[in-house]
């Protein structure tokens, strides 16, 4: 069974682009377009990786990992940051909350995979 994929972002483009990515390399793709979407996604799926932009409507990326990190079952779930964002401060208080890695877009479709590939052993 391949392993799931969350992809959070309010830009059609990234998902199109991060799921096709995904999906080629074998894994299933799972998206949302703002962190309350990507919350009420892992009700309904048994995700094992995300993929998050920061900069969204409704709920920001930080806010939806702050939530899911309390949920006993994604505390560890590796998480990337996929994002516009460079402030360190940012980078700092996303390392805070367990975020693996911070891609800045636009970004490399092999170092993109190749983050995924390593992060998920």
């Amino acid at each position: 069974m391949a392993k799931k994929i969350l992809i959070v972002d309010d830009a059609s483009l990234i998902r199109n682009i991060t799921q096709r990515a995904v999906e080629e390399a074998g894994f299933e793709a799972v998206v949302a377009s703002n962190g309350q979407e990507g919350l009420q996604a892992l009700e309904k799926n048994e995700i094992d990786f995300i993929f998050s932009d920061i900069n969204m409507p409704i709920m920001s990326g930080m806010e939806m990992i702050e939530e899911l990190r309390n949920i006993p079952q994604y505390k560890y779930t590796p998480i990337v940051m996929l994002t516009t964002e460079t402030k360190k401060e940012l980078q700092a208080q996303a390392k805070e909350l367990g975020v693996k890695a911070w891609l800045v877009k636009p970004f490399n479709k092999d170092k993109f995979l190749l983050v995924l590939q390593k992060l998920l052993g």
